[in-house]
């Protein structure tokens, strides 16, 4: 009987879990392997929820979702171990199911990016000028109104220049304070 336990556990490698987790209504930025800066989202797995923690996974690491900015996700996925056959590396596949709740933030709520941080290579992670309007990281749009000037003038003065914003549509944030 323990030769049979010790045997399919081996068989076992890959182990495959459902579970529900929660995704923030904004990204954040990391480094991804290449320390390159990108956005990542924040997600809660089941055993994170009662401690508040929270862990950064790719914006494209849950396959199948479609992520929108503004909104609170609960979602139902599987959870894999799997093999990358380029690089010989193993890494955790994740599989969208289901969508058990999709919330949006309300109107006032504002959240913190980085915007030009010496803790990232290129440290500018905005593109773009007044004439074109701004992004970050190419992906989302700023809309920074009357602190364009204040924007751009941080940008070009500042080591660390962080962003307060909030929400506009599921592309575009505006920004409201820079610290």
């Amino acid at each position: 009987m323990i030769f049979t336990l010790l045997f399919s556990s081996c068989m076992d490698e890959t182990p495959i879990k459902e579970e529900n987790i929660n995704v923030q209504h904004f990204p954040i930025v990391q480094n991804n392997e290449a320390d390159n800066p990108t956005l990542w989202l924040r997600v809660q797995f089941s055993d994170q929820i009662a401690k508040d923690e929270w862990t950064a996974i790719p914006m494209d690491a849950i396959i199948g979702f479609d992520y929108e900015l503004g909104y609170n996700y609960e979602l139902k996925i599987r959870k894999e171990e799997a093999l990358n056959s380029t690089t010989g590396l193993h890494f955790i596949k994740y599989t969208f199911i289901s969508e058990n709740e999709k919330t949006p933030v309300a109107a006032g709520t504002t959240f913190e990016l980085p915007l030009k941080s010496t803790d990232f290579n290129p440290s500018n992670l905005v593109l773009g000028n007044e004439e074109v309007g701004y992004n970050l990281l190419g992906e989302i749009d700023i809309e920074c109104s009357t602190l364009c000037d204040d924007l751009s003038l941080d940008l070009e003065t500042n080591a660390n220049v962080n962003g307060v914003f909030r929400h506009i549509d599921d592309n575009t944030i505006k920004l409201i304070q820079l610290k």
